[in-house]
């Protein structure tokens, strides 16, 4: 007899990153978290504001604009 496929080990969990400038919103999809963690970071830094939810819309994590001081 076959062994059956383990599907939750096929399936890789999603995170999603949504991605705001205050007028529009982008998501992106990711299956890796330190992937998606680093890609939020990478966003706020330049100024967006990212929430970090699971596949099933469970918030994870906040991610506020890093505002960068203006040279004089």
């Amino acid at each position: 007899m076959g062994k059956m496929p383990n599907r939750s080990r096929t399936e890789s969990p999603k995170i999603v990153l949504r991605i705001s400038d205050g007028r529009r919103l982008v998501r992106q999809v990711f299956t890796d978290f330190g992937q998606a963690s680093r890609s939020a970071e990478a966003y706020a830094s330049e100024g967006f504001m990212v929430d970090m939810m699971s596949a099933t819309g469970r918030f994870l994590m906040e991610f506020e604009p890093f505002q960068r001081g203006v040279a004089v």
